[in-house]
């Protein structure tokens, strides 16, 4: 019997619902949650999984790193939070209870294999490479604190990350070249990268989780609002597109994601001494109060 086939396109936004939804379909994740523990950094990704997880959105800072029209910068929620405890807020997950406690390393030292760690990535590769951009230089952040922890131990390390972030050539080769004081000049802060070993989950892992069917990467781009956006060639059975096709459905109509918006520090408030130093838009933002 001939396949069936669909083209579909996605703004980063509804892939960022589509991945979300197929990581708390896993059972491993699953797993961790209802019975075990789950660590998740907080982030625009991660905050539409724990959207996806609980059914609702606690509030509070979202995006650390984040690509705003300036460059490279921090969320503004997240700029005191930074500066105050070195890393990123997170949620950690005890059998279904969110542990609020904002103790990192007390939350790290309870991981144990069977236990799941999330991150969003800012990068992957055609070679199957995940990298991290990091800004904060002292300790790395919560991926900085936390690898240790992780990979000895063997908990299971979960990288969300669109197409939109696809890169090319090597993230191994790029990471060597980068790094906050390497630049002379940027726009936004300076940041390094670092590939991690972990597993990939964008949208192509989601549509096989969700249906099963095989999945394309045909085009990037966009335009007039769908800056970013990726088109997808799903192939299957009728069956399998045709649920496929409903999902897709369900993810445009789904509206608890309204409130997860981020926007970039304002310069004149987020005084990094790097970031002051070598982007070479920073006296015009200062200016502007961007």
């Amino acid at each position: 019997m001939e396949a069936t086939r669909a083209t579909l396109s996605f703004t980063p936004a509804l892939s960022k619902r589509l991945i979300a939804k197929g990581i708390a379909a896993l059972p491993s994740v699953q797993r961790a949650f209802k019975q075990g523990r789950l660590l998740m950094s907080s982030g625009t990704s991660t905050a539409h999984l724990f959207v996806e997880l609980t059914g609702a959105w606690s509030g509070g800072a979202l995006a650390c790193g984040m690509i705003s029209e300036k460059g490279t910068c921090v969320g503004r929620a997240m700029s005191q939070i930074l500066n105050q405890q070195g890393h990123a807020r997170f949620w950690f997950f005890e059998k279904g209870q969110l542990n609020d406690s904002g103790d990192l390393e007390a939350a790290l030292s309870e991981l144990d294999a069977g236990d799941v760690f999330i991150k969003g990535a800012n990068a992957i590769d055609n070679q199957g490479g995940v990298g991290v951009l990091l800004g904060v230089e002292e300790g790395g952040g919560i991926l900085g604190k936390s690898l240790g922890y992780v990979m000895s131990r063997g908990v299971e390390f979960i990288l969300p990350a669109g197409l939109e972030k696809m890169v090319m050539g090597s993230l191994q080769e790029t990471a060597r070249e980068m790094g906050s004081r390497r630049a002379q000049f940027s726009t936004g802060m300076p940041v390094g990268l670092l590939p991690v070993a972990g597993q990939r989950f964008c949208e192509i892992e989601a549509l096989k989780q969700l249906t099963g069917v095989e999945v394309f990467h045909g085009a990037s781009g966009g335009s007039a609002g769908a800056e970013g956006s990726v088109v997808l060639l799903v192939k299957g059975n009728r069956e399998q597109v045709e649920r496929v096709v409903e999902l897709y459905k369900e993810l445009r109509g789904d509206n608890r994601f309204a409130e997860l918006k981020v926007e970039p520090s304002l310069c004149a408030e987020h005084k990094w001494g790097p970031c002051a130093l070598r982007n070479f838009l920073y006296a015009e933002n200062v200016k502007k109060g961007v």
